[in-house]
Formats: structure tokens, C-alpha cells, sequence
């Protein structure tokens, strides 16, 4: 990943979700973040700022620990929120924290009925782009 972010002389990095696989974090004290952010993207390409966003994969831990800007304090490039928009000016970047509209269907999914339009998950998105 380092060498890619040279390669491509990136400005940021953006996470989808399932940051911290397989079940999140258990805290804000949660050694998985230096074990599995900070100690693992150490290449100087990658001492930008990270935008995000949480998978389902993190709604087994502590959702509110990743959100936390203790997290922030301890590595300045984590940024978590459930929803924001970034304006890198050549585009926009929209993150929705997609899991909780969800919630209904992973308890029964075949009852679920949404009435809203245009949010896509990650998963289903890169599930299509490669058919």
C-alpha cells in the first residue's frame, strides 16, 4: 500500500469500513489500533490524513471508540465520523455510515423495505464493478 501511495503521490487515504477486523475495537485503550493502524501504515506515503467511515465489521466492537477523537490525539491521521463530506476540489467525497440503515435486514431479511434511494454499500458496489 505504501508503495502504491508513492506511485501516486496520494493527498489522503479513505477506509470504507471494517477498520479494524473482525469484531472493531473493545475501547478507546484497544491495543488493535497501534497494532493494526498505526505500526501498520508506516510508510512515509502514508503519513496523510486517513477519512473513515465504519463497516459492519466494526459495529462488533465499540462504534463510539473509533468515533472517539482520543483516537485522533493518539494518531493524528485518524479521522472517524458517521457521516461527512470531503471537498478534495477536484471532487467531492460523501461518506454515509451505511450500517445502521441495514439493521432491519440483517435481523430478517426478507421483511426489509426501505424507502429511500441512492445509498449504496460498499460491499454491493465493488460486488458489481467486478461482475
Amino acid at each position: 500500500m505504501g508503495l502504491i501511495g508513492e506511485k501516486l503521490e496520494i493527498d489522503f487515504v479513505i477506509s470504507t469500513g471494517d477498520n479494524f477486523y473482525e469484531d472493531g475495537l473493545t475501547g478507546e485503550d484497544d491495543p488493535a489500533f497501534l497494532d493494526s493502524f498505526t505500526s501498520i501504515y508506516t510508510a512515509p506515503s502514508l503519513q496523510k490524513q486517513w477519512y473513515n467511515v465504519l463497516g459492519n465489521h466494526d459495529y462488533r466492537g465499540d462504534v463510539e471508540a473509533q468515533l472517539s477523537p482520543v483516537l485522533t490525539r493518539k494518531d493524528s491521521r485518524w479521522l472517524c465520523s458517521r457521516s461527512f463530506i470531503l471537498d478534495a476540489e477536484i471532487a467531492e467525497f460523501v461518506f454515509v455510515d451505511t450500517t445502521p440503515f441495514v439493521d432491519e435486514y440483517f435481523q430478517d431479511p426478507g421483511d426489509s423495505t426501505y424507502d429511500w434511494r441512492g445509498v449504496y454499500q460498499r460491499k454491493e458496489y465493488l460486488s458489481d464493478l467486478l461482475k
